[in-house]
């Protein structure tokens, strides 16, 4: 696919409106790079707080489900 400077058929970002790369789209991505970097700040944070030692004694490892978060320290 060629991406020219024709910018108006670029996708929208969801934010603020401006146009962003197509294959940034195909990606499955709805925002700009710009407004992308505050939401992926946002899940790292989010994503800090989900681990926890699997056993006693051992290393820490993310936790994405309840299903998960009932079995860590057994």
């Amino acid at each position: 696919m060629m991406i020219g400077p024709n910018k108006d058929r670029w996708p929208q970002c969801w934010d603020c409106g401006t146009g962003f790369n197509p294959k940034r789209k195909a990606l499955g991505y709805e925002h700009c790079l710009s407004c992308g970097e505050g939401y992926a700040a946002k899940e790292i944070i989010r994503k800090s707080k989900c681990v926890a030692p699997a056993f006693n004694k051992g290393a820490y490892q993310y936790v994405g489900s309840i299903e998960d978060a009932k079995l860590v320290g057994r």
